[in-house]
């Protein structure tokens, strides 16, 4: 969420060092939460089922990933690509926090 903001700062003040700044901490995010998500997964698999989950795992991730695109390309023919970025980066956090808060407490 920390990358989202930073990126979103870069575009709307068109500085370039925090446009990749906050492209580097998103990316950096997104692949921790990436790697962690295939540890969480792979814990409790049946051994004999690990390859199915973890396929499944993937394409839940990369459906994740890839969705946004032809949405903000949507949004961009609407309306200006900085308030359709951000309404993406927004809709990106709000979905982070409501999945972290109806996670079970372990």
């Amino acid at each position: 969420m920390a990358g989202g903001a930073v990126f979103e700062t870069g575009l709307w003040t068109r500085s370039l060092v925090t446009f990749v700044v906050g492209t580097l901490l998103a990316g950096t995010g997104i692949g921790l939460a990436f790697r962690r998500g295939i540890a969480v997964t792979q814990r409790p698999a049946d051994p004999r089922r690990r390859a199915d989950l973890l396929a499944t795992y993937f394409l839940s991730a990369y459906t994740g990933t890839i969705a946004p695109t032809p949405a903000l390309g949507l949004l961009d023919q609407a309306i200006n690509q900085n308030v359709a970025t951000l309404i993406l980066a927004i809709a990106v956090v709000a979905t982070t926090l409501g999945a972290a808060l109806r996670r079970p407490a372990t």
